[in-house]
């Protein structure tokens, strides 16, 4: 605790990200810590134990990936479910919910001027006329597309908003309260200040990502808004097999490698059903238990893992975006942290 809040303290002296919490989570017990600042403009305000983060792509796996799995084991979808047999207006029909989840479906990573977007209507009107840039399977491109589809797929199937069935499956029986897609305001650690047609202002309880906010925060690939504490208690879960939110050979399922994938450059790419798996040097560390990880991270700042086998588990959360994303420079010290750890 004392290397990585060192490692961390100098990081913001350095003017790296303004500030941090961050959780070490063992089955009994966490180690935590938070420093540095909520916020640094327009005034700094000093960091405290209450304060909420907007997790970015955490959202992926923290809930959207929770909520598909559920459905599955209640017989509502399957993996292989065509996207199109859902979402009529959706025009690839060889498209599957586990492409979308390995972010192998052959669609694009993201949607073009995003800052542009101002409801759901615009985001459909993009994502349901474009074209696959490669062969579903063939590739790993991770796409915020991908979840978008997922969250629509999730409300279709339950007739529910993602705050109302993420709160019944996720947050209630975990009893995490201060995890949504709609936090107290006064407790949220601002992002950045966004200045286009749609929005100006500092973003503060507000999503970070533009395709989110054009979906009122209710996106399957970001706006969960959450605390260390709350998503100690996911880790916990997961890394526990507790069978609170999901049965074993589900999590299970969670851990299992389903596409490797090796970049031009000779990186490998490798997933299970929304997490990522840990190759060369990840934000799980650089010796990390390939079979027995998984992991994840947030544009924001944030990142996640859970080792099942050494029962141990990591979550940080940061507004490293703020004031702007141009500041963020906090990348670089999530394999040195684990590394500390393991």
């Amino acid at each position: 605790m004392k290397e990585i809040t060192e490692l961390l303290t100098g990081a913001i002296k350095n003017k790296d990200f303004p500030g941090v919490a961050y959780a070490i989570v063992y089955p009994e017990k966490i180690d935590f810590d938070f420093i540095g600042y909520k916020e640094i403009d327009p005034e700094k305000i000093p960091i405290k134990q209450d304060v909420i983060y907007d997790c970015a792509s955490l959202t992926k796996v923290c809930l959207t990936t929770s909520m598909i799995m559920k459905l599955i084991e209640d017989k509502k979808i399957y993996l292989e479910q065509k996207v199109s047999d859902i979402l009529t207006k959706f025009k690839h029909n060889n498209i599957t919910i586990k492409d979308l989840l390995i972010h192998s479906s052959g669609l694009p990573a993201d949607i073009s001027k995003a800052y542009e977007l101002r409801n759901k209507e615009d985001i459909e009107e993009k994502i349901y006329n474009y074209e696959l840039i490669y062969e579903p399977g063939k590739k790993v491109v991770y796409s915020d597309i991908g979840f978008i589809l997922l969250g629509f797929i999730i409300e279709k199937i339950t007739n529910k908003k993602l705050s109302q069935y993420a709160r019944e499956v996720v947050s209630d029986p975990l009893n995490m309260s201060d995890t949504s897609y709609h936090p107290n305001i006064d407790r949220v650690a601002p992002t950045e200040f966004r200045n286009d047609d749609v929005y100006q202002g500092l973003l503060r309880g507000k999503v970070h990502d533009e395709k989110a906010f054009a979906l009122q925060n209710e996106a399957g690939h970001a706006g969960m808004f959450s605390t260390i504490f709350d998503l100690a208690k996911l880790i916990r879960s997961i890394m526990l097999n507790d069978e609170l939110i999901l049965k074993k050979e589900t999590v299970d399922l969670l851990f299992e490698t389903q596409i490797i994938y090796k970049e031009s450059d000779r990186r490998v790419i490798a997933r299970s059903l929304g997490w990522e798996k840990p190759t060369g040097k990840s934000t799980a560390g650089d010796n990390a238990d390939f079979n027995n990880v998984i992991l994840h991270t947030g544009f924001t700042g944030c990142n996640i893992w859970i080792d099942r086998f050494k029962k141990i588990g990591f979550v940080m959360l940061s507004n490293a975006v703020h004031p702007k994303r141009s500041m963020n420079g906090i990348i670089k010290y999530r394999n040195q942290i684990a590394n500390i750890i393991l």
